[in-house]
């Protein structure tokens, strides 16, 4: 942990790629930075556990085809001025990500970072790298240990953030700039493969902050990810063998549910339909597993099922429960040519960021947006900064009162209902009839869990997890229950086809705190 007590003039909320590149362009561009995170800088976020590709123009791939290939995959509602400004600025992005010293392989129409040995996960080589040079910068001040609970404002721009220290005590830390580079929700769901810490507490802290959540309808789910007891919920990266199989319980070749000529093909071209197919044939049937028995030994040595070795499980001789899970949120909060939310002195980058993705994420495209919007929003926020300073007395810090009994048991009950929920409500294939049960559902788990209180601090963080991921819930369920067709990741089995003439628009959220919901509305064009 690297602290300071000297005043800031940008504060950024969330230790992943993205809010590492923010916090590193703030300081190149003067600011005295202070970047806060709740567990290890980088290692604690989704970045780490990502295969670290980058989907971006090259030199024998144009900006002009990018924007198309990724509002063909977006399904046609992305924020085209987004994405074009994410071309743009892709090549220069990843350019200085590299000068940190990585080293990528360049395809056509991305960049893969490469890890010093085969076993070892990109995600985890690219944050290291990009901790270090954080680590080596002087003015960029670190706490690890610290639990934001709500933007701080004053007359109508974020000024700071309030959270909890180490020790427990309430704090209140003030800055021209704020950044929200929180990442996304993918824990809220029973089955996924993110940080277990991913619960949407950045979507809550804007909602709760006024600002619109837009598409948080649209949530990608990945097929492939391990389902088997004691092993982690770990997504299996592509390529994959041809060699591999889709079995059944009984050992018969379901392979053919995924509608492709062979596992790899269906990842990348049908991952959605794919994730549907299993969803159902786990719902109906039971468990389905991944034969790996006539996989030659080549592919054993070599990236990325070398890092499967390391796991405790007989990959060549036994097949593994798979199943789809949680992946990654598209929509989040709009920002601005500057990186700017519509709260003025509140930036975003990262998962938090709408727009790119549209109705499905391209492939790659996650780390690639967390280059550019990080980069863009601790520029700008900086430069805002020495433009706009503030001139407020400091708060009084306080140390909070816990209940005198534990709370912890009932805390862990609720958070597992708030997974059922999103899983069987909101989850791969949704229906009208579960949207609606899931919206009473949350709204009979917010009550019962309104008079909750914790009696120390890890509790606090427990309970102020489960009201965010219920807060992102709600979203998703609301926005889910009003469009009637299936778009991208988007699918509804009583509409089960995309609807350009009613549906090529954007859901719009306002969070209603007086009455603990969200408000629904679709604007006529791009904003």
């Amino acid at each position: 942990m690297k602290t300071t007590d000297q005043p800031v003039d940008v504060i950024v909320i969330g230790a992943g790629l993205a809010g590492m590149m923010a916090a590193w362009a703030a300081h190149h561009e003067g600011a005295r930075v202070l970047l806060l995170d709740r567990s290890s800088l980088g290692m604690g976020t989704n970045s780490a556990l990502s295969n670290a590709v980058l989907a971006a123009p090259t030199a024998s791939y144009p900006p002009e085809q990018y924007v198309h290939d990724t509002m063909e995959i977006g399904r046609g509602i992305n924020r085209k001025s987004w994405v074009t400004r994410v071309a743009h600025d892709a090549p220069r992005a990843i350019e200085r990500l590299l000068s940190f010293g990585l080293d990528a392989r360049v395809s056509r129409d991305s960049y893969a970072v490469l890890s010093p040995s085969p076993e070892a996960i990109p995600g985890v080589t690219l944050v290291r790298k990009v901790a270090e040079q954080i680590k080596r910068s002087e003015g960029i001040g670190i706490n690890t240990d610290f639990y934001v609970t709500d933007i701080l404002l004053d007359e109508g721009r974020a000024v700071g953030v309030q959270g909890m220290d180490d020790r427990g005590q309430e704090v209140h830390l003030l800055a021209p700039g704020v950044i929200l580079a929180a990442g996304g929700a993918g824990a809220v769901y029973l089955r996924n493969d993110n940080q277990k810490s991913s619960l949407g507490q950045g979507y809550a802290l804007a909602s709760r902050a006024g600002l619109k959540l837009w598409d948080m309808e649209f949530v990608q789910f990945f097929p492939l990810v391990l389902a088997e007891p004691r092993l982690p919920t770990m997504i299996l990266y592509p390529p994959l063998p041809r060699e591999v199989k889709l079995i059944d319980a009984d050992g018969n070749d379901i392979s053919s549910i995924h509608g492709a000529k062979h596992l790899g093909e269906a990842i990348m071209e049908r991952r959605d339909a794919f994730s549907a197919a299993l969803y159902e044939r786990l719902e109906t049937t039971g468990p389905v597993y991944l034969d790996y028995r006539q996989v030659p030994d080549s592919w054993w040595v070599q990236h990325p099922m070398k890092g499967m070795t390391k796991l405790k499980f007989d990959f060549r001789n036994i097949p593994v429960a798979i199943a789809p899970a949680a992946h990654f949120f598209m929509g989040g909060v709009r920002i601005d040519d500057r990186g700017q939310t519509d709260l003025p002195g509140l930036y975003a980058c990262g998962e938090m960021v709408w727009g790119l993705h549209g109705a499905n994420r391209r492939g790659g495209n996650a780390l690639t947006e967390c280059l550019v919007s990080g980069l863009l929003a601790g520029t700008r926020a900086a430069i805002q900064s020495r433009r706009e300073p503030i001139s407020l007395p400091p708060s009084e810090n306080r140390q909070p009162e816990y209940a005198p009994a534990s709370s912890l048991v009932s805390i862990r009950i609720f958070q597992k209902q708030l997974r059922d929920i999103a899983w069987k409500k909101a989850g791969v294939v949704r229906t009208g009839t579960g949207l609606r049960k899931g919206l009473r559902e949350i709204l009979d788990l917010e009550r019962r869990t309104a008079s909750l209180r914790a009696s120390n601090i890890q509790e606090q963080k427990w309970l102020n997890d489960l009201q965010s991921g219920a807060l992102v819930v709600k979203a998703i369920l609301t926005a889910s229950l009003e469009r009637e067709e299936s778009r991208g990741s988007f699918i509804r089995k009583d509409y089960p086809h995309e609807d350009n003439q009613q549906w090529l628009k954007n859901s719009c959220l306002t969070y209603r705190p007086e009455k603990k919901e969200f408000a629904l509305r679709y604007p006529e064009a791009e904003v």
